[in-house]
């Protein structure tokens, strides 16, 4: 008997029995809404309609006035369940500005002009990077550790040590640093990262104290580690976040840092 190995495929035992666990397989998301992505199937043989979003089309009332008026007969979220065994990329979610433009845009891509806040909670242990950590703790990393210094370049640098103390100021110098780290040529990153891997070599650092300093330094967004299942991570419009590891619930709509 194949018995499920994560949260997702646990569930889909639980919701059909007769579903077959492949062992060599691995089970990262579960669906449950409309999205036209992954309408969900409704298994109930006294119902004609076959998906979540044909019911809703047909019964819009099932929303309630408020939700079917608002949303235009939409079911206004997705409910996920994600397992991740590997970690993700660096994502954002559009604000409802942004949104309505991507939407205009790439309707292909952005079947709606929702914007799309996101609450994950932990079913099970997992680790995930939400936000960037304070900008003093930035700053330190800029000063101590040359390599980052040297991807983020002097006039990022010297404009988020300048705003410290004016909101709006750190919001544009941190958007300008991230910019800088991400969009730098590959060879650059791999090559400040070889420095950083032999001077801490040098130093007498192990293996892992140069993981701990890579991720530091050249990861801005601050580590957030829910321990136990119930515990949740809110992610706004705009904010970077990644999952690392672990079973949780979430809700889809973002945009990819790779």
């Amino acid at each position: 008997v194949n018995k499920p190995r994560n949260e997702v495929a646990k569930l889909v035992v639980g919701g059909d029995t007769s579903t077959v666990i492949e062992a060599d397989k691995h089970y990262a998301e579960l669906w449950t809404g409309a999205h036209p992505k992954g309408d969900a199937l409704i298994k109930d043989n006294r119902i004609a309609q076959r998906t979540l979003g044909q019911w809703i089309a047909d019964y819009p009332e099932c929303l309630g006035s408020k939700v079917k008026d608002t949303f235009h007969g939409q079911l206004p979220f997705l409910f996920k369940v994600l397992s991740d065994n590997t970690a993700l990329s660096i994502q954002a979610h559009p604000n409802r500005e942004l949104a309505g433009w991507l939407h205009a845009q790439f309707p292909e891509h952005y079947p709606d002009n929702n914007h799309k806040p996101e609450m994950a909670i932990a079913l099970s242990q997992f680790e995930g990077l939400c936000g960037f950590r304070p900008v003093e703790e930035i700053i330190g990393f800029l000063k101590c550790v040359p390599e980052f210094h040297a991807l983020v370049g002097n006039e990022a640098a010297e404009e988020l040590q300048s705003s410290i103390g004016e909101a709006l100021r750190i919001s544009l110098a941190l958007k300008k640093c991230f910019t800088r780290m991400m969009n730098c040529e590959k060879k650059v990153f791999v090559d400040q990262l070889n420095m950083l891997v032999k001077r801490v070599t040098e130093d007498g650092e192990s293996i892992i104290q140069q993981v701990f300093y890579f991720c530091d330094a050249f990861t801005l967004p601050h580590v957030a580690r829910p321990q136990l299942p119930g515990d949740a991570m809110f992610l706004g419009a705009n904010e970077p976040h990644a999952y690392l590891y672990g079973g949780q619930g979430s809700t889809n709509r973002l945009l990819r840092v790779n």
